[in-house]
């Protein structure tokens, strides 16, 4: 065995150890996955080039580049899907397109290598090692070494574009380290897998699954044994300059504004360059208050409240509250001042609402108290005319005052027996919960018992949520499914990424229909997100669960539906084991007095139509 075999023997090794270790420290990241997919590509590369060091013959040479093909043909598309992981610098459809491309002529290129290696590469053996000379002539070879640039330089793009976009120098670094190590490995192999051979030249044989130990090794150290970032003051600045929702503006200790953030720039309308050329005059509607508060300040670090009003470019007025931050060094010497101002927009617009809506109600009294006077007027007329006209209205009077006194105690009858069914429902829970604890339950019972309370619990907050509307005949049934669906993701969904699409529409329903159906929704999507994103896969598609509720031709309609793994089995057998879905099907047929159906081919659907 001689030296070029025992290092691609070695480095198979280590590519494969490479891998292992990559996806046991997470192989749920997917730049591990890929990475480690990298890894065993060169680990497959390498090992098949020991044996072609060791061949004897040609036939065997042959064979050996053969199954090598599937390292050196596949590993600068993975390459270049690894750094598009790593460094975001591509939009994703741009990277699908690219992706696509490069895939085909990889296809393409591992079709000739599998079937037709002869007309591409000639191999000969010199000094005991075997080496190769492409024919240049040939379409598929420079195809593939088109490929194989055009891979390069998109990596050198994503790399050097990740450099002068990196949000922190820990990523600067990344980058810088990447772009060194990537360079070094493709001038190796250029010179020992394109140029030597093209030239002839015995120097070294293909050493490219030697050298990509630079690489895989360059990849690890990045990946996992760069140091972490800890937290430095430009991250913080960068933070509050693109991220505060406040009015930011930061000046010298002449009063000069130097930066800004984001949001002061996009409210006020200047951009950079133009606030930085801007006075004291130009921002503040009264100047004289902002250096009033930064002599008043003296040794003190924040000033008082300032009423005042920002200026727009266009000189529209924004009220504010100012407040005047010192900068200081650490010898307590004034360096600038940080202008904090609070947007009172908000606050005004409330004032201003609440100040309408006391003119409406003294509106509202002094015109009560007016048709008061005239009613008391008409009666006392009425009395003279007709004294039995007099008595119908006294009757009426008090038919209504009956009718307002039953209505109170009707409505606080509601209130009792809600708050007594909320207390028997707590009660049944709190049964059931120590029933799942007796030593004589079983624990396949006792799962079956706790999901029934869990069911009941979520019964009972769908019927508290409901009663406590104020009008019990129209419930906005829209918002319950969104308040549900942030709930239940929150509870149940949120270790999985699971993309949610909403179609509703503003419909209402009576607390009849609103309970069962708000019933029916939370199995369903209860369904989809315990059991319908259950396998661990690569998928490019996103986990989805559709939600719809709209009302066609005086029907209602509910649609949940997932692209998950869908149903287990037949949707009557799944029906008679499942509690829930029982629950479903008896809530459609016997309270809603309507028709559930459903669909398994891709993902699960369930749709649930009903008429008020």
């Amino acid at each position: 065995m001689n030296i070029f075999a025992v290092l691609s023997f070695i480095s198979s090794v280590l590519f494969l150890q490479a891998g292992i270790y990559t996806l046991i420290k997470d192989r749920k990241s997917s730049v591990n996955r890929v990475f480690a997919f990298l890894s065993f590509l060169f680990a497959v590369y390498a090992f098949s080039y020991t044996l072609f060091f060791n061949a004897e013959t040609i036939e065997k040479v042959y064979l050996y580049d053969r199954i090598a093909s599937v390292g050196w043909v596949f590993f600068p598309l993975i390459t270049v899907w690894f750094f598009h992981l790593l460094t975001r610098n591509l939009s994703q459809k741009v990277f699908v397109l690219l992706f696509t491309v490069f895939l085909l002529i990889a296809i393409y290129s591992l079709y000739i290598a599998l079937f037709d290696l002869e007309s591409v590469k000639y191999f000969y053996q010199d000094n005991g090692n075997w080496f190769y000379t492409p024919y240049d002539n040939t379409f598929s070879y420079f195809l593939f070494i088109f490929y194989l640039i055009c891979c390069d330089l998109l990596v050198y793009y994503m790399l050097i574009g990740w450099y002068f976009m990196a949000g922190s120098n820990r990523e600067k670094y990344q980058a810088k380290v990447l772009l060194y190590i990537l360079s070094f490995f493709f001038v190796l192999s250029f010179f020992s897998n394109l140029v030597f051979p093209y030239i002839e030249a015995h120097l070294i044989p293909a050493m490219a699954p030697i050298n990509a130990l630079i690489l895989i090794g360059g990849g690890l150290y990045v990946l996992f044994f760069l140091p972490s970032a800890s937290i430095t003051p430009d991250m913080v600045y960068h933070l509050i300059v693109n991220h505060v929702k406040e009015f930011l503006l930061i000046a010298d200790k002449e009063g000069k504004i130097y930066a800004t953030n984001q949001y002061t720039l996009s409210n006020l309308k200047y951009n950079s360059y133009e606030i930085n050329r801007c006075e004291l005059e130009d921002i503040f509607s009264e100047p004289e208050k902002v250096k009033e508060g930064i002599k008043y300040m003296g040794s003190k670090n924040v000033s008082r409240q300032i009423r005042l009003e920002l200026l727009t470019k266009g000189k529209e007025k924004v009220p504010v509250v100012l407040y005047i931050i010192k900068i200081e060094d650490v010898f307590k010497r004034n360096l600038g001042y940080v202008f904090s101002c609070m947007d009172y927009r908000q606050k005004l617009m409330l004032k201003e609402e609440v100040a309408d809506r006391v003119r409406a109600e003294k509106n509202l009294s002094q015109i009560r108290r007016e048709l008061e006077l005239l009613v008391k007027k008409r009666t006392q007329e009425l009395q003279e005319a007709n004294f039995k006209l007099q008595q119908e209205v006294v009757e009426r009077r008090s038919a209504e005052e009956q009718i307002k006194a039953d209505l109170h105690e009707k409505i606080e009858l509601v209130q009792e027996v809600h708050h007594r069914v909320k207390n028997n429902i707590q009660v049944i829970i709190s049964l059931v919960n120590m029933l799942c604890n007796h030593p004589l339950v079983d624990n396949h019972a006792s799962d079956k018992l706790r999901d029934i309370a869990e069911k009941i619990r979520y019964i009972s907050r769908i019927h508290e949520d409901f009663y406590s509307s104020p009008n019990l005949s129209s419930i906005a049934f829209s918002s319950f499914l969104k308040k549900t669906i942030g709930e239940l993701y929150r509870n149940h969904g949120k270790q999985r990424d699971i993309v949610f699409k909403l179609n509703l529409t503003d419909e209402n329903l009576d607390i009849s229909h609103a309970i069962p159906l708000g019933i029916i929704f939370n199995e369903l999507l209860m369904n989809s997100l315990n059991y319908a994103f259950q396998t661990q896969r690569v998928i490019e598609n996103k986990s989805t669960i559709n939600v719809e509720f709209y009302r066609n031709n005086g029907e209602f309609s509910l649609v949940v539906s997932d692209n998950g793994i869908g149903l287990p089995m037949p949707f009557q057998e799944l029906k008679s084991q499942k509690i829930g879905l029982q629950l479903v099907n008896v809530l459609t047929r016997d309270h809603l007095k309507g028709k559930i159906s459903h669909y398994g081919q891709q993902g699960t659907t369930f749709i649930v139509k009903f008429d008020q």
